[in-house]
């Protein structure tokens, strides 16, 4: 087991970074919408459609998938 204090002490830079930019750790959770997301857009369905598949999936509004998604969907700078 690692401590708390370890484990930032190794990702700090990254963290620090991503802080910086205005990335939320809280995001992590939508990784998956977001994959499936785009792997149903690739494949030709409308918009909407995705949105409330993955709403009622995840159990979450179409409102917070298409905030997320855009979220996911920014420019990073390294």
């Amino acid at each position: 087991m690692a401590k708390i204090y370890e484990i930032l002490t190794v990702f700090k830079s990254v963290l620090v970074n991503m802080t910086r930019q205005g990335i939320s750790q809280d995001d992590i959770i939508y990784i998956d919408i977001y994959r499936e997301y785009m792997q149903m857009a690739q494949e030709g369905r409308k918009e909407a459609d995705i949105r409330s598949f993955l709403s009622q999936k995840y159990k979450l509004s179409a409102s917070t998938i298409q905030k997320a998604i855009k979220r996911l969907n920014q420019e990073y700078e390294l």
